[in-house]
This record gives C-alpha cells, structure tokens and sequence, in this order.
C-alpha cells in the first residue's frame, strides 16, 4: 500500500503525461482509473474576463516586434502640482541640478528635453527574474505635460515594449528620476540586453530626485520617500491609491486571470509618482534658486541649504540662511547651527559676530563640545595678542574634551605649549 502511495503521489507531480501511440489495453485502463483519481475535487469556474483596455483609457499597438498597449494622458500647462502650475515649473532656473548632483553634463538640464521616468516592476529587488511590466514616461508638450506609459499584458509583449520606449528615449536629452539611477535604470538596462537590444538609457545625463532631496530634507521629515514628500512637503494628495509594495502581486493575479479589475489602479499609481516628480523637480530648483520664494518651513531645511551653499562657494547666501535656521530649529540641532554661523561670520570677516556668538554658546545649556572655547582661544591669541585668556579658554577646552578623545587632546596640549611660550616671550620682551 505504501509503494502504491508514493507512486501516486509522484504521478501527481506529472502535469501532462506522455502520449504513446500504442498502448495496451490494460496500462489505457489504469491510466483512465488514475486520471479518476488524481482529478480535483472541486472545479472552479472561470471567472469572466475584463481586457484593460476596457479600465484604461489607451490603445493596443502594433510593431515588428509584437503588440503592447500604450495608455496616454494629457495635463494642460495650469495644472497645479506641489503649489506651482506647469507653466511656472518650465519658468524656473535649472542651473542648481549640476552643483547638486557634482555632474557638469546637467549644466545644460532643460526640462523641456527632459523625459521623466518611472517603472512598476514584477519585484522590489531587481535582478535578471525581474520584469518591468509597466514604463511611465513623462515629458513637457508646448506648455503642458503628456504622460504616456508602456504596459506589458504578457510577458511576450516584452519586446514590442522595449522597442518603443527605445524609439521615445532617442527623442529625448536627460532623464529625471527618483532612484531610478540605482533601480529604474540598471533594470530596463538588463531587460534590453537579455532582449538584445542597444539603448542610450545608461549613457544619458540623469537627474535622480532622491540624492538632492537627502541633502535638502534629511531630517525635517520620517523619511525622504516620494511618498513622504508628496504630502509632507509638496500638499500633495492622492486618491485610492494602493501600495507599491502590492504592485508585484497585482500584476501576478492578472497575468494568471486576464482580469484587468484591479491592476487598472497602477496606471494611477504610476501616473501619480511621475507628476509628483515633476512637481518635486522645480521645488527642488526653487528652493536652491531663491530659498525666499520656495518659503522652507522648518529650520534644518535652512539649515540644508546654507551648507549647500557654503559647500559651493555661495557664502553670502549661506549666512541668512543658519540664521534663519536657528531662529526656527530646535534645540538639539541650534548647537550645530551655531558651529556653522559662527564660522561663516568668521570666514567672511565679520569677526566681533562670530565672537558674541562663541560667547553665548559658552553659556547655552545644550553645550555638546569645546567648539567655543577653541575659537575664543584662538581669536584671542591671533587677533588680540591676548595669551593669557587664551590659554584660559585652551584649559576649558581641556576640561570640556572627553579623555577618550585622544587626538583632539594631543593638538588642544599642543596648543597651550605653543602658548605659553609665546606668553613668556611676550613678557621678556
């Protein structure tokens, strides 16, 4: 009986058995009898079809490589995305995207020969089992924003989807994206190959959204997410929307069925993360190009910017911007702000500021390092000649200096032997 079992249950795993074209009567008949058994009990009925092309407002197209379906949407230049209509995005300076990326190909960024682009994927991983059944493509038309976005219905529209994204890439200068340069791009890049197809995507000058939004609006936020920066920062808000992390079994259950009921959704989804980065782009070039303007609601979003801009040369824009930062920031974060204005009074000759600011930190009850003390001793030995309080401020620092900072301990002693040679030879001259 046990034999007889485990041979049933490897006939199991058999999902079409092999024909032979003669058979003997009694094998046919013992065939028929395992068919009985190994049948499913229940039969479930086939659910009625729904195409998308029924859901989704959008047309099937042919190429020499297959069909695939093309969904298209159009949004006129007063559309308002993210506080700013179309029209006003196109109008801002977008100077600021290569000091922000350190990459002089987008010196020459022009929104207008910009293709903006995002995928749904089969994983959130990548990799070679990876598919991109969906591409969205956005760019500028005249003065408004056409959306197009590429859907495979099978896996064997692969091609035929490639093949037009290829010909719309060759139409196009840059591309911006939202991580697109460590997922998007690698991906379709792989589909290409595996497709043996040749495409320009790599080697296109790539404005990726997510590193200048790290560097503006780390911490003023849970997270830097599109998501996150949709409401939180651009009012942004979304309808009935679903989660990106359902998008790959979405597309499973629609690839088994042809049932188009609920992945008509991503198209929305989709839609929706390609206007918000349009809308995140020019808030991005505002907020660099004139801080005023783009109005930043919260001190470490000043804060972000003057280091941008100290980083890059532009102090006399970076010294409003810490001292509207610690005007508005908490307290955990005014000491590194005073660190930064301070240096910045220093560094653009304004001396007797950065003194009355080293000053008052030395009374501030959120004290987190010597900083002032260090300075104070260092303006008083360099500007004022005055020794003797230096090495007054060196000893505090001294106090203040945790012991397991050896380094920072070694050049503070090294500093108070220089000093008390020079105070000794002051006083024998």
């Amino acid at each position: 009986m046990t034999d007889l079992k485990e041979r049933l249950k490897r006939l199991s795993l058999i999902t079409s058995p092999p024909a032979f074209p003669f058979e003997e009567k009694g094998n046919a008949d013992l065939r028929e009898r395992l068919d009985r058994i190994l049948r499913p009990e229940k039969v479930y009925p086939k659910r009625e079809i729904l195409p998308i092309e029924k859901l989704v407002s959008g047309e099937i197209i042919s190429t020499p490589e297959g069909e695939t379906f093309l969904a298209e949407e159009y949004f006129p230049p007063h559309s308002r995305y993210g506080g700013m209509t179309l029209t006003e995005i196109l109008d801002i300076p977008t100077y600021p995207a290569h000091l922000l990326l350190r990459d002089d190909r987008l010196k020459e960024l022009d929104f207008r020969k910009a293709l903006f682009l995002d995928t749904e994927t089969t994983g959130l991983s990548g990799g070679t089992g990876t598919f991109v059944f969906m591409v969205g493509l956005g760019f500028f038309q005249g003065d408004g924003f056409l959306v197009r976005q590429l859907f495979m219905r099978d896996y064997s529209e692969e091609k035929a989807s490639l093949s037009l994204l290829q010909e719309i890439l060759e139409s196009f200068q840059f591309l911006v994206t939202f991580n697109g340069r460590h997922y998007d791009i690698p991906l379709l890049e792989t589909r290409f190959i595996l497709s043996r197809k040749r495409s320009k995507i790599r080697e296109m000058p790539n404005f990726d959204l997510l590193y200048p939004s790290r560097k503006i609006w780390k911490g003023a936020y849970e997270n830097c997410r599109l998501v996150t920066l949709e409401s939180r920062l651009l009012g942004m808000e979304r309808e009935d929307d679903i989660p990106s992390e359902w998008i790959p079994s979405l597309y499973f259950d629609y690839i088994q069925t042809g049932d188009a009921g609920k992945i008509h959704r991503v198209f929305y989804h989709n839609r929706m993360d390609i206007l918000t980065m349009v809308a995140l782009a020019g808030r991005i070039h505002l907020t660099y190009h004139d801080p005023h303007a783009a109005k930043p609601k919260k001190g470490v979003e000043h804060f972000s910017l003057g280091k941008l801009f100290w980083d890059h040369g532009e102090h006399e824009k970076a010294v409003p911007c810490f001292e509207v930062a610690l005007q508005r920031c908490d307290d955990e974060l005014a000491w590194e702000v005073m660190k930064w204005l301070s240096l910045a009074f220093k560094k653009t000759g304004k001396n007797e500021k950065a003194r009355s600011l080293w000053e008052e930190m030395m009374g501030w009850s959120h004290q987190r390092d010597a900083h002032p003390y260090i300075e104070l001793a260092k303006y008083h030995e360099h500007r004022l000649k005055e020794f003797e309080k230096a090495i007054a401020y060196v000893d505090q620092a001294l106090a203040l200096t945790p012991s397991h900072r050896e380094r920072e301990i070694g050049l503070l002693l090294q500093r108070r032997e220089r000093l008390v040679k020079k105070k000794v030879g002051n006083v024998a001259r």
